[in-house]
């Protein structure tokens, strides 16, 4: 990844740089303030790119487009930082993004994940009913290609851009599907996508009932969704709650710490320390659960979902079961630009109550309990025997009445 991170940057620098000389040849504002007022390095860049500019058109044969070259010029500049999360979105993927947490989008129903070692981007879940689940994608497969398009290198906000459009057209995607090692290409026809985020029912064991409830992301449309479902359970007389976190790349800051407040006693839930070293804390409310907890999680539960997960450990109030989390311990904004478009930048870094920050560390269950890989990107669609890891937080919660 910090190879093609490195000839992305590169790339998209040259390209790019050519594309502001141009500007700057027929009159339009130059493209950064910076450049205008500094020399980088000991190089004035309004000198260099020119230079590069005139070389280009005295010599290229190949034709180019300058508003690609400038998009790319953006994206590589930012592709120069050394954090897979720092991400230009155009606007295209700013849009793409938006509708993605708010909840309402259309698609073909499937959240992506990046890590910084893999230049593919990779399903994270399918929502139920939807396009992608009904072509028969799973958690874990790779993205190639879109629409023919290779996608090595591009951000989680550039594919699903790439794969959002038009309502009732269709996207040709390319996937790998590793512990198969099959590469496919599926047809998929976009469509208008309410997305549930949350899962329940009551389940019964000798013990009592017990309620369970899974979430697959907090966006927008996720506290709205905990509540009713917590509300209905506890109506229908549950005895205890297993919360699902497995496959749950998190969401916002703010929806999390809603969740978690309904969770934990009263204290932090956690707490943020920006660039210039300022703490922001999160706090709970007197009221929580009132009932036995157990927690599931699993190296896909990252981001929010280690938020709640620390604040429950570090307050006790709960086990947690399963595999060790992810481990993405920062917080990223979003800040628009003047055109439309958008930064997404690593502003913060998050800790657990007690103070701890996971960033690629973790969170270790207190019973650590192994899936297999196919079981694991199956979660929420297994039958009742093959899920081991829901049956172990059953017995733990049991034991708690």
């Amino acid at each position: 990844m910090e190879k093609s991170a490195k000839q992305s940057f590169l790339s998209g620098m040259f390209l790019g740089s050519l594309v502001t000389a141009m500007i700057m040849l027929i009159g339009v504002a130059a493209i950064t303030v910076y450049a205008r007022q500094s020399r980088w390095n000991g190089v004035d860049p309004n000198t260099k790119i020119i230079e590069i500019y005139s070389l280009l058109n005295r010599f290229s044969i190949v034709p180019f487009d300058k508003d690609v070259m400038l998009e790319n010029m953006y994206r590589g500049f930012l592709d120069g930082v050394d954090d897979p999360y720092t991400q230009y979105l155009d606007a295209e993927a700013i849009a793409a993004f938006r509708a993605r947490i708010s909840g309402t989008f259309v698609g073909i129903g499937i959240t992506l994940s990046s890590e910084a070692d893999d230049p593919y981007v990779t399903v994270s879940s399918t929502f139920r009913g939807a396009p992608a689940e009904n072509a028969g994608v799973l958690p874990g497969d790779r993205i190639l290609r879109v629409d023919g398009n290779d996608v090595a290198g591009r951000t989680r906000e550039d594919v699903v851009g790439m794969i959002t459009g038009p309502e009732g057209t269709p996207v040709t995607i390319s996937f790998f599907r590793e512990y198969e090692n099959k590469r496919f290409d599926v047809e998929i026809t976009r469509a208008r996508i309410e997305v549930p985020k949350v899962f329940h029912e009551m389940m019964y064991t000798d013990s009592g009932a017990v309620g369970y409830i899974r979430i697959e992301g907090f966006d927008e449309v996720t506290s709205g969704q905990f509540y009713d479902a917590l509300s209905e359970l506890y109506a229908d007389g549950m005895n205890g709650l297993v919360l699902d976190l497995r496959n749950n790349p998190g969401g916002s800051l703010c929806v999390v710490n809603e969740i978690t407040d309904r969770l934990i006693p009263e204290g932090i839930i956690t707490f943020t320390i920006d660039a210039q070293g300022r703490r922001e804390y999160h706090y709970s409310g007197p009221d929580n659960l009132g009932l036995p907890l157990v927690l599931l999680v699993n190296g896909r539960s990252a981001s929010a979902s280690e938020i709640l997960s620390g604040a429950v450990r570090d307050t006790e109030i709960g086990t947690i079961v399963g595999t060790r989390t992810f481990g993405k311990g920062v917080v990223q904004n979003v800040i628009n630009l003047s055109d439309g478009t958008a930064v997404k930048l690593t502003v913060q870094t998050y800790h657990t109550p007690l103070g701890e920050c996971i960033h690629g560390v973790g969170i270790e269950p207190h019973i650590v309990v192994e899936m297999s890989e196919d079981l694991s990107r199956r979660i929420g669609r297994l039958a009742p025997g093959e899920d081991v890891q829901l049956q172990v937080a059953l017995e733990v919660i049991a034991g708690k009445f």
